[in-house]
């Protein structure tokens, strides 16, 4: 990460660098030497008109293999150039004895316009589009490359070689060097020995940290360092999955129970409950709701089945087996018709199971101007409430379930123009205190809420809720009789629904129906929640 330097300066351009070069030796008298050159640089630079001062310190360490010497220095280089082409005034760089007719190896001002530029002693053609430096090998950086490659014959005191070279350095396209890769083959005969020797030297340099910007490349970096990692965790999650939901055989004495995600087709239902009627209803909305499945089973009959929401902890169970299936699907929370021996789970909630079995006979009558299917304009604010209520912050996250059953279920809202007399003295009351506010779509103002799910001839009642400033006003109750209308006009003779044991208020609403208590349903779970679990 060193590589993604920023550095703050009062110094018009400032840069830190890393010069690595190896020497290797591969026939002749050069075979088996090896040389290596390690420098680190930091150039201060100040802008003066058309020309530029800089103060440059190089520490470096030399190294050979063959006599086993090595040496290290710190060298400081005072010299200016022209912000006009680059070239060189006065004074000496690093390596380059005579500046004469040279430009910086560093900086091209005015930025990357031309198809060519001479640095130091070289020629370089701009290649067109951007390209992709790996700086250090590690960091992508994109950048202006300039490129030369060629032949030429050295006659040094190291003896007489033929070179051949390629060299790329990439710029930003404001003209600020990002990094140099260079490449070299000699061929030819050593001085001393006059062998024929032959030896290769790759060197680079990349900035370390600069007062300019180098453009990273985020893409190229997530694909190389984190979409591995991410594929790899996709690839764990898939296994662990198909490892976590794959069917467990537990013995029951002389028999197995099988649990499993999904339902087995072959199988045929034996879950006794007081919802039995409603399963299959319950599997085609779970699927929408896209819930999991599981089921526990033996010799071809389903005794218990679960439906387990999308974010894994909380789970609905009927019938049997229920402590087998809470295992496998780990839930936190869990509504079931047992009230204990699940170990690790407290009760939180107990819940009356109420039926309504003569709902064909019912005189079922209600406000239809006030009561009726609710409309998507209205979803919006429905939400809301229902999330003040269950959580005591309008968010409609906590109510993103209204939803699905807005689309898969029976919805019926109470609303009502806000001009009413009667709402108008409830509201200015709301509006002197600290009280929740009720919603307010289009001048009409929203009082409650009601769910039913339909099967063939049972029909479920949820999801009741009244503004807490319109209740004891009958709008639960006419919410319900909307609800059973509905149901009734579909074909269900019977209807039932659950009311927490405190809730005299809800209950009280049922004696209408002749509604009776036929068995409880609980809430069970490891710890007490933070906001209100729903079963939906």
């Amino acid at each position: 990460m060193q590589y993604l330097g920023i550095k703050f300066t009062s110094h018009d351009l400032e840069f830190e660098y890393v010069y690595n070069w190896d020497l290797t030796g591969t026939g002749g008298w050069y075979e088996g030497y090896e040389e290596a050159f390690r420098a680190k640089g930091h150039y201060s630079i100040v802008f003066n008109e058309n020309y530029a001062n800089v103060t440059a310190r190089v520490s470096w360490k030399f190294s050979e293999n063959y006599y086993g010497t090595s040496q290290r220095g710190l060298d400081t280089y005072i010299f200016s150039y022209s912000l006009i082409d680059g070239a060189y005034i006065w004074g000496t760089d690093q390596d380059v004895l005579n500046t004469t007719n040279m430009n910086v190896w560093f900086h091209i001002p005015g930025g990357i316009k031309a198809s060519k530029y001479d640095i130091l002693d070289t020629s370089y053609n701009v290649k067109s589009g951007e390209h992709l430096i790996w700086v250090g090998s590690l960091m992508p950086f994109n950048g202006k490359k300039l490129h030369s490659e060629g032949n030429y014959f050295r006659d040094d005191i190291y003896g007489e070689f033929d070179v051949i070279y390629e060299v790329g350095n990439f710029f930003s396209k404001e003209g600020y060097l990002i990094g140099e890769l260079y490449k070299e083959q000699d061929s030819g005969y050593d001085r001393d020995t006059g062998r024929w020797s032959t030896f290769r030297l790759d060197s680079y340099i990349f900035i370390t940290s600069s007062s300019y910007l180098r453009p990273f490349n985020f893409g190229i970096y997530f694909l190389v360092y984190w979409a591995p990692i991410l594929l790899c965790m996709i690839l764990f999650y898939v296994l662990y999955e198909n490892l976590r939901w794959r069917p467990r055989i537990i013995p029951k004495g002389y028999e197995e129970i099988t649990v499993e995600r999904n339902l087995p087709q072959f199988e045929s239902f034996g879950i006794q409950s007081a919802y039995s009627e409603m399963i299959p209803s319950y599997l085609v909305r779970a699927r929408s709701h896209e819930k999991k499945i599981v089921s526990a089973h033996k010799n071809g009959v389903i005794e218990g089945i679960g439906f387990i929401d999308s974010n894994g902890k909380v789970g609905t169970f009927y019938g049997s087996h229920v402590g087998d299936m809470v295992k496998y699907t780990k839930v936190k929370y869990l509504f079931t018709e047992i009230g204990r021996g699940l170990r690790g789970f407290n009760t939180i909630e107990k819940y009356d199971i109420f039926e309504i079995d003569n709902i064909q006979e019912l005189d079922l009558s209600f406000d239809t101007v006030n009561i009726k299917p609710l409309e998507e304009i209205h979803l919006e604010a429905i939400m809301k409430m229902i999330a003040n209520e269950d959580s005591g912050k309008k968010r409609k996250k906590f109510a993103k379930w209204v939803i699905k059953s807005y689309e898969d279920d029976i919805a019926v809202s109470s609303t009502v123009p806000r001009t009413e007399p009667w709402v108008q003295s409830i509201i200015s009351d709301l509006f002197r205190g600290d009280y929740p506010k009720p919603e307010i779509i289009d001048d009409e103002i929203i009082l409650g809420v009601g769910f039913a799910t339909p099967g063939e001839e049972t029909g479920w009642l949820y999801g009741l809720y009244v503004h807490p400033a319109f209740r004891n006003h009958g709008i639960g109750r006419m919410l319900v009789s909307a609800r059973l209308s509905s149901l009734k006009e579909i074909g269900c003779r019977r209807v039932i629904t659950e009311i927490a044991e405190w809730n005299s208020p809800a209950k009280n609403i049922y004696d209408d129906y002749n509604a009776r208590i036929i068995g409880k349903i609980n809430l069970l779970g490891k710890k007490m929640p933070k906001v209100k679990v729903r079963r939906y």
